[in-house]
């Protein structure tokens, strides 16, 4: 059973949906992401596309995705794995390794980076 905020899950699976349509960037400006569970955004966002070696690189001490969750500790290797992984332990992970105090955080710097680079 997910958990839902006012609908704020239907319009993520919807931005998802319209990545292939090119309105991703438009779309993902638009949505509330400060306002959904942590668990809902590693489920329902383009992880791959947001977490890419270009974002990374820049903005914490990791060379990609892969590198990130191996350093971590986590046996993922891979955007798609990654959503299997407790988010608590991602969140703590990401706060004591980046300048970001969450894993919220960083998912919302890289939805504005993927947003400026489109």
């Amino acid at each position: 059973m997910g958990f839902n905020i006012g609908g704020l899950g239907d319009k993520i699976q919807g931005v998802v949906g319209s990545l292939k349509d090119g309105r991703a960037v438009e779309l993902l400006q638009k949505l509330p992401l400060d306002k959904l569970p942590l668990d809902q955004l590693l489920q329902k966002l383009p992880l791959d596309q947001l977490l890419s070696n270009p974002f990374l690189q820049k903005f914490t001490p990791f060379e990609s995705l892969k590198d990130l969750l191996q350093k971590g500790g986590f046996a993922a290797g891979s955007a798609e794995e990654m959503k299997s992984l407790p988010p608590g332990q991602l969140d703590e992970h990401v706060a004591k390794t980046t300048s970001f105090g969450s894993l919220k955080d960083m998912l919302i710097k890289a939805v504005e980076f993927y947003s400026q680079r489109k």
